[in-house]
């Protein structure tokens, strides 16, 4: 089974859209990768 590329982009999109339109962009800043992470899957969190 194939991803589908754009809807994931479409997702992201949406994602990033609601953060920003709830906490404001200085609050996607700190989230920094965090948020596009789990929906993108190919950057790992690094946890210590």
């Amino acid at each position: 089974m194939k991803h589908n590329k754009r809807f994931k982009r479409d997702f992201q999109r949406a994602a990033f859209s609601l953060c920003v339109d709830f906490g404001g962009y200085s609050v996607m800043r700190k989230l920094g990768s965090c948020v596009v992470s789990p929906l993108s899957g190919r950057y790992a969190i690094n946890r210590k």
